[in-house]
């Protein structure tokens, strides 16, 4: 399947980690009257001796009566070292009920073990519930560790990955994994978009699994006691238990060109037109406790409320938890208005947090703030999942097992192993991408299980429809695939058109003329071609009149919208543009689907939407232009309809004469001598602009750029000079572009594919995971954006792949011929 070439390379990436002379396997161990339980071993080394296999506390609907399994153990087993299933029917007094439990271990490979506990309950409508699994090494670990810290103090661990693990005396690691939050009913959300039209996030009060995974503490070590947990359906509930109000010191720092007048219960501030003015003040805020920041606020300006990291006095990065992007919270005039936010501090490394009050608007201000508090919670903790009348509830587990090496290599393994443990096939790319995809697909909120894909933790809890579309469809899971398009389905407006965006505990009203509705016709497409289903015509209809009229109301088969068609969606058009090749593009895509969907499409009215996509190559520049008013700026968007139409349709639309021409002009940076192919750059910008000197580009600046008001603000200094659109390197739109090449023939594109995979996971040594963009223009990976880390959608590279020849369906292990 792959080429030797390609197989070296990919082989070069488990060097380190997949070396193990023993095979993992199991043990039954206990007695009919104590109950049995599984350990795990490491050939002849015990890793894992559980006292227990999980508790489990319920609860029914009204929370009016309780009761708890503690320490389940099974009466009954069956199996071998490989596989071994524990059951029990196990009878809950204070409801009357029987609980059919069983608990059944397989080992998956050398390293890998899947655990599942089985819930099944027929006498009830419904029991809300929480299960807790503990785990405990077999001897004293050297070290606990997590996705982001090489050495964790305990408590629990909020990371992009809820992975955790533990390194043996013997230098073993033992890794602790989980299936989605989709299957496993849990949701790593710890916020939501704030009321009106402030802007930002805040923490929520009902506060759904923040201790999904959690570590032995320092002093539960030192009272020997050492275990991971894992816990889910557990809601900490902050309008209820304990409030200890903080006492905040009567020190400040002032910030920018601002006047203070304190008086024992009002702090005015009156600032001058400059960007940001306020206080600072440092905070009582400390790691892994959930606070509450209030304060009543009047003015003539809208309000920033910005916490950041400190360490030694120097201020680091802003805290991402709870409280972000609070940059214009209005208030008024002539009456108090309240701002109330809650935030989840996780490990900080032991952090002070500073807290930014004032204004960024850069306008001349007065604001007034009074009963500035901060309170600490001591939650009521809920259960939250339902075990339903009838319905046998799942909760999937895995354990992995290697030599233990460094940090990174765990991080690494931390994805491939959970990849390999739900049966998936392929490079170690493809392993890292699809666990990233099942770790950001979780349930929407407490009360509604529906599948939710997010883009990365830093646009939790928000599903943007168009990431979600990459990200899916990637996978040929027939229950993922329709249910989240019927969550599009029920966004669609009276227009037709599909929205932008689904935001969780907020509303939105964000539908618009971009490509969700042309990605919710495809999806419709292959849904019916992977899984033979009937779908709602009236919400297919009413998104192909939508399609049609929106972007070719006089059926020329000129592509005319406010919006890119794309990913680059910071410039809105007024009136509509026709000046963009990947709209041209995308729409020729539409209508090819459209007809394949079933509906009255010309052969000739597509081609003339084809011929006009064409029509934007520039055969004296030798490449498609991006805007027809920039011909100097290339992107590797606008190969991105060729490669939907090889994709879709096995059909080039382009020659292979644009295309390698198209390539051959982005430049490719980021040389690096240890990469697979030294002479070539590792990195891509997705949008930059050809230049006849010597380099040969140059970054956008704010007289040339085609994105306006954006592109005047940020491109104006050099400062985002190969960040963002302005030069930053984009995996999924740069190797489905390679990929374009590699199907025209293009000689490079193998080379530069390999290229992209190793700089994705090696050119940042830290950051050996998925990634919103690369930038091409840095001198340290310290000026990296860490709200890019674990981009969901780059998992469409397996489609990519398949497109290539590097892959095939089969090697999900959700497809069904």
């Amino acid at each position: 399947m792959y080429s030797n070439k390609y197989q070296i390379f990919f082989l070069f990436f488990f060097i380190g980690i997949s070396i193990f002379s023993q095979n993992i396997n199991l043990k039954v161990v206990g007695n009919k009257a104590e109950g049995f339980s599984v350990d795990i071993y490491s050939g002849n080394q015990l890793l894992v001796h559980n006292s227990e296999e999980f508790s489990l506390r319920v609860a029914n609907l009204d929370l009016s009566e309780t009761t708890e399994i503690k320490a389940w153990k099974g009466a009954e087993w069956t199996g071998d070292k490989n596989q071994v299933k524990l059951s029990k029917n196990t009878y809950l007094s204070d409801f009357d009920l029987n609980i059919l439990i069983t608990v059944t271990y397989e080992v998956i490979n050398q390293h890998v073990v899947k655990k599942t506990v089985d819930l099944f309950q027929s006498g009830m409508p419904t029991l809300y519930f929480t299960l807790e699994e503990t785990s405990k090494p077999a001897e004293e670990p050297l070290k606990y560790v997590t996705f982001e810290h090489d050495d964790f103090p305990g408590g629990f661990s909020h990371e992009i990955n809820p992975s955790v693990g533990f390194v043996t005396p013997k230098k073993m690691v033992v890794g602790f994994l989980m299936d989605a939050g989709y299957k496993n009913h849990y949701t790593r959300t710890t916020r939501r978009r704030f009321n009106g039209h402030g802007g930002g996030f805040v923490g929520m009060r009902r506060l759904p699994d923040p201790a999904l995974v959690e570590v032995a503490t320092l002093l539960e070590r030192e009272n020997n006691q050492h275990f991971i947990k894992q816990t889910f359906g557990e809601m900490y509930n902050l309008d209820a238990g304990k409030e200890t109000v903080l006492k905040l010191k009567d020190t400040y720092k002032k910030v920018g060109n601002v006047t203070i007048n304190k008086k024992p219960d009002i702090i005015t501030l009156k600032g001058e037109s400059t960007n940001r003015s306020g206080i600072e003040l440092l905070t009582p805020l400390t790691d892994q406790r959930i606070y509450t920041i209030s304060f009543l606020a009047k003015g003539n300006s809208p309000i920033a409320v910005k916490l950041f990291r400190n360490k030694n006095g120097l201020k680091k990065t802003e805290l991402e938890h709870g409280i972000k992007y609070i940059d214009q919270f209005p208030i008024n005039e002539n009456e108090w208005t309240l701002f109330k936010g809650s935030i989840m501090v996780p490990y900080i490394e032991y952090d002070s947090v500073s807290m930014f009050i004032g204004s960024q608007f850069g306008k001349k201000y007065s604001i007034q703030i009074k009963d500035l508090q901060i309170v600490e919670h001591q939650p009521l903790k809920q259960p939250y999942n339902k075990m339903n009348m009838g319905e046998k509830i799942t909760k999937t587990t895995y354990v992995f097992v290697e030599p233990w090496t460094n940090h990174r290599d765990f991080v690494i393994s931390s994805q491939s192993r959970l990849a390999e443990g739900k049966g998936f096939e392929g490079s170690l790319m493809e392993k890292m991408l699809y666990a990233n995809f099942n770790m950001l697909t979780w349930i929407t909120s407490i009360n509604d299980f529906t599948p939710l894909n997010v883009p990365n933790m830093n646009y939790a809890p928000d599903m943007y429809n168009r990431d979600s579309f990459f990200s899916i469809v990637s996978s040929y899971n027939e229950e993922l695939n329709l249910k989240v398009w019927e969550q599009w389905a029920k966004t669609q407006n009276s227009n037709g058109a599909v929205a932008t965006i689904i935001t969780p505990y907020m509303g939105t009203i964000e539908a618009k003329d971009n490509e969700a509705t042309i990605q919710f016709l495809i999806w419709a497409m292959l849904n019916k071609r992977r899984f033979d289903v009937s779908l709602p015509n009236d919400k297919i209809d009413k998104a192909v009149d939508y399609v049609l009229n929106e972007f070719d109301e006089d059926r020329d088969g000129i592509c005319k919208s406010h919006f890119t068609l794309s990913q680059v969606d910071i410039n809105k058009y007024e009136p509509k543009t026709d000046r963009l090749a990947v709209n041209q593009g995308m729409f020729a895509i539409a209508l090819k689907t459209i007809k394949e969907l079933g509906y009255n499409v010309s052969e000739s009215y597509i081609e003339k939407a084809e011929k006009a996509y064409l029509n934007f190559y520039d055969a004296e520049r030798k490449h498609l232009l991006f805007d027809k008013d920039f011909p100097e700026v290339i992107t590797m968007t606008d190969l991105e309809p060729e490669f939907f139409s090889l994709w879709l349709f096995d059909k080039p639309m382009l020659t292979d004469e644009m295309v390698i021409n198209h390539l051959e002009q982005i430049p490719i940076l980021n040389k690096v001598p240890n990469s697979p192919y030294p002479k070539y750059g590792t990195t891509a910008p997705v949008c930059v602009r050809i230049t006849n000197d010597e380099k040969g580009y140059s970054y956008l600046t704010a007289d040339y750029q085609p994105f306006r008001e954006f592109g005047e603000v940020n491109y104006k200094d050099g400062t985002r000079d190969g960040f963002y659109y302005n030069g930053g390197s984009w995996m999924r739109p740069e190797y489905c572009g390679y990929v374009v090449g590699y199907r025209h023939g293009w000689k490079k594109a193998k080379a530069l594919m390999e290229n992209r995979i190793w700089a994705e996971i090696n050119l940042h040594p830290k950051w050996s995971y998925s990634k919103e963009f690369i930038p091409t223009k840095w001198t340290s990976t310290d000026s990296w954006w860490k709200s890019t880390k674990g981009l969901c959608w780059n998992v469409f590279i397996l489609m990519a792949n398949e497109v290539a020849g590097l892959r095939t369906p089969e090697m999900d292990p959700d497809f069904k011929k």
